[in-house]
């Protein structure tokens, strides 16, 4: 116990413990303070809509229903935005659904042709539409790559 560092520690501890009993209440009282204050300040806007509702209040209430009327006018076309967007996104599954099932009958048909035939099956009808965009890749990752010209 008598080690100096072990010491230093213990007064440290103390001294950080009386800090923190002395200051505690001192830092309620501020915080309070500053809690009241805000409470007790009123806004811009808030003085601007009193003092606006003191003048006139007819054109006041004029002014609230007008702003609530532009309001419901960007929520109902925000409605049909979102509308518009779930239609797009119901279209892309519809889209989507139809090419994983072309691509899952080609693969099977790929599949059930394998071993026997010589060269791979191409999609037939509406599924070779579907994967147009997918049969030249796909073709040419099966081949097998050509052989390299030695340079020695």
């Amino acid at each position: 116990m008598s080690d100096p560092e072990t010491t230093r520690t213990l007064i440290a501890t103390a001294g950080a413990v009386l800090v923190a009993i002395v200051g505690s209440p001192f830092a309620f009282i501020g915080v309070r303070r500053a809690r009241r204050k805000r409470r007790e300040e009123v806004s811009d806007e808030e003085q601007e809509a009193v003092a606006r509702w003191s003048a006139d209040p007819g054109q006041f209430v004029k002014d609230v229903l007008e702003s609530n009327k532009q309001m419901q006018a960007e929520v109902k076309s925000y409605r049909e935005e979102v509308k518009a967007l779930r239609g797009e996104l119901e279209a892309f599954k519809r889209e989507d659904r139809k090419f994983r099932t072309a691509l899952a009958r080609w693969v099977g048909n790929i599949m059930n042709a394998w071993g026997v035939a010589t060269e791979m099956p191409l999609p037939e009808g509406e599924d070779a539409v579907t994967l147009a965009d997918v049969i030249p890749s796909a073709l040419e990752a099966t081949r097998p790559p050509r052989p390299r010209p030695r340079t020695s």
